[in-house]
């Protein structure tokens, strides 16, 4: 495949084109979110999708543009959108940009888009987990404190060694896209590729602990009082 050319006629360094495609990916979060406001998509606002998608094709192979390229693919197979294939491309883009909280409060929550469907049972005894966003449980030491208690191993960055990657249920703003982030963009291209790596919600991670924390003190499951 030849590589683009900038206006000298010269291919792009790599490093250039990575940084339009996370421009590319904002701006695409960001129309969505303005679209969003009204909570519907209207026909004029599908076709915009559409004509984005076909005029950012450096992106269009890349999650999370390459569901939304899926999605109208199909929706535009028959030459028409209906009122459920408009309210299902909404679903669509919510799950894209955090949800309705996303949209309408000044703070990110994390997209449930990339998650394992179904979420997995968890083991724990020699796994690798990486957490990403503010988790609910509370700060992401004791939360991976509870991995270490358990058996497992924490680290910082999503890495061939991964086993599970757990999104916290608020985004963090420092995140790129802030809907989803590096570390999710990485786990869905190796999950992706055939990579065994699971992505699973704070929820799902904290109601699979074998123990939980009662005042300062670990109680099993089931326990007298809990």
């Amino acid at each position: 495949m030849p590589h683009e050319l900038d206006d000298h006629g010269q291919p792009f360094p790599a490093f250039n084109q990575a940084r339009r495609t996370e421009r590319d990916v904002s701006e695409l979060l960001g129309l969505a979110k303005g679209m969003l406001a009204d909570g519907e998509i209207s026909l004029a606002e599908a076709d915009m999708l559409r004509d984005w998608v076909a005029s950012h094709p450096d992106v269009s192979g890349q999650w999370p543009t390459s569901c939304l390229v899926e999605r109208l693919t199909r929706i535009y197979a028959d030459s028409r959108v209906d009122d459920e294939e408009r309210r299902d491309l909404a679903g669509l883009l919510k799950g894209l940009v955090g949800g309705d909280t996303g949209i309408l409060i000044d703070k990110d929550t994390a997209s449930s888009l990339p998650l394992d469907q179904p979420q997995p049972a968890l083991a724990w005894t020699g796994r690798v987990f990486v957490f990403t966003g503010q988790m609910a449980f509370g700060p992401r030491r004791e939360c991976m404190k509870h991995v270490q208690m358990f058996g497992g191993f924490c680290e910082d960055k999503v890495t061939l060694r991964t086993n599970y990657l757990v999104i916290g249920t608020f985004g963090s703003r420092d995140w790129a896209h802030t809907s989803f982030g590096r570390k999710i963009q990485k786990a869905v291209e190796y999950r992706e590729s055939g990579i065994p790596i699971a992505i699973v919600s704070e929820d799902h991670w904290a109601a699979q602990l074998p123990a939980h924390v009662h005042g300062d003190k670990f109680v099993p499951r089931g326990a007298a009082g809990v």
